[in-house]
């Protein structure tokens, strides 16, 4: 029962924050301890010089002592020495404890106003007055050194403690980061206080379900693509026979929308882009997706860098930019296709000149199924809803981002920012 208690994140961190409090309080009055003036000990500087003072001025000969007391006065700044005639020897009214052992025999000295001011007589009955002021004398060197030295090892430790504690739990989040649908889900180690290894065991868990729920769902889209595709064909070719052309024409139309549908929805739903990568310039085939656009008559234009470096599946990114591109040839006109590069990212942005999205719908539209312009009709030309959540789905299984955006002077920016590659990466898969 006591171990399952510690095992708790919060009584662990307690128990930490409790025992650096405990060793630094140990500490602290370790030091106030060592460095306490000893019984009969003054705590200020200034006894030492009282003491040295009044034995000097009582070895010195009555004509000696204006001349010992004018270089006292002048080399001890704050403190005074006054000299009297010599009279009757003052009787002595209680020394203070620190006096008592450390004045010569016959120097009688009574404190006022708190020790900073003193009064009494030398041996030979000369009278003085002797003005101190209080000098604390603090810490010593080697207190200062050996309580910044505690203080710096309490931190370290406690930053230890916490990183081996808090460990768990960036390992937790990293593999919740890199969570994908591709390959076997690397399980999680069991490791840590009782609560992340409770949270870890119902990722792992998770992760294996959700894996599982992939695959079947895989096999069930391969089997509906069969079963789907193989009508559609043979109402195809069925459809040749009809003779009236304009039920013809309609009818092969709703059969282009059918098959359009059934190919765009497996596109997204194909669960992972797969297929082996490598290191590719991104340049050369942002260019040659624009080349086959204004093949086919549309006005769209390159420009940017010559060359950069990414590490990708040629025709994945291909039909995500080809995605892109459409959308702004479709809505825009006159797509702009730019490559930028930063230290360590490629950033592609493709520029139209259309109404825009508005800012609240614009990561709605990178959904499955959404479409800007409410009004259209089913036609197969205006597309399902699904070319921005496929580029999405390719750029983000590259490391990617793609993020929508307003142009200054109205229109749509679609910009992917994509990790640069070494020119010597060598064929790799993508890490999810």
């Amino acid at each position: 029962m006591r171990s399952s208690a510690l095992r708790n994140i919060n009584v662990q961190l307690g128990l930490l924050l409790l025992l650096c409090v405990g060793l630094f309080h140990a500490a602290v009055t370790a030091i106030l301890f060592l460095s306490e003036p000893v019984p009969g000990a003054p705590r200020d500087l200034s006894a030492s010089i009282v003491v040295a003072a009044l034995t000097a001025l009582d070895a010195a000969s009555a004509a000696e002592r204006p001349a010992i007391a004018t270089a006292f006065n002048a080399n001890l700044p704050g403190f005074h020495v006054a000299l009297s005639a010599p009279g009757v020897a003052a009787r002595n009214k209680g020394h203070p404890a620190y006096f008592r052992s450390r004045l010569p025999v016959g120097v009688e000295i009574e404190a006022h106003d708190d020790d900073k001011q003193f009064s009494g007589s030398l041996h030979d009955g000369q009278k003085f007055v002797l003005d101190a002021p209080t000098r604390h004398p603090g810490f010593s060197r080697f207190a200062i050194i050996t309580l910044g030295f505690v203080a710096i090892s309490l931190f370290v430790f406690a930053l230890w403690a916490a990183l081996s504690l808090t460990r768990p739990l960036t390992n937790f989040a990293n593999a919740a980061e890199s969570f994908g649908l591709d390959g076997v889900p690397a399980q999680l180690a069991e490791t840590g206080p009782a609560e992340i290894r409770k949270a870890t065991r119902a990722f792992n868990r998770m992760q294996r379900r959700i894996a599982e729920m992939a695959s079947q769902r895989t096999r069930m889209l391969t089997s509906v693509s069969h079963d789907l595709r193989t009508p559609i064909t043979r109402m195809r070719l069925r459809a040749e026979y009809i003779e009236s052309s304009d039920t013809k024409v309609k009818l092969l139309r709703d059969l282009d929308q059918m098959e359009a549908m059934v190919r765009g929805c497996l596109d997204y739903l194909r669960g992972g882009f797969q297929q082996e990568v490598v290191a590719l310039d991104l340049a050369s085939l942002l260019q040659a997706v624009v080349d086959q656009f204004c093949d086919v008559g549309a006005d769209a234009r390159y420009e940017g860098v010559d060359h950069v470096n990414v590490l990708g599946s040629p025709e994945d990114l291909e039909r995500a930019f080809s995605n892109l591109i459409d959308n702004s040839i479709k809505y825009g006109k006159s797509p702009e296709v730019r490559l930028l590069e930063s230290d360590e990212a490629a950033v592609v942005e493709v520029v139209d000149r259309g109404p825009g999205i508005p800012q609240e719908k614009r990561e709605s539209m990178l959904e499955p199924f959404e479409r800007g312009d409410v009004g259209a009709s089913s036609n197969v030309n205006e597309g399902f809803g699904l070319g921005l959540a496929i580029a999405r789905a390719i750029v983000e299984a590259h490391g990617g981002r793609l993020t929508l955006d307003e142009r200054t002077g109205g229109g749509l920016i679609a910009r992917v920012s994509l990790p640069k590659a070494e020119l010597e990466t060598k064929r790799n898969k993508l890490s999810k």
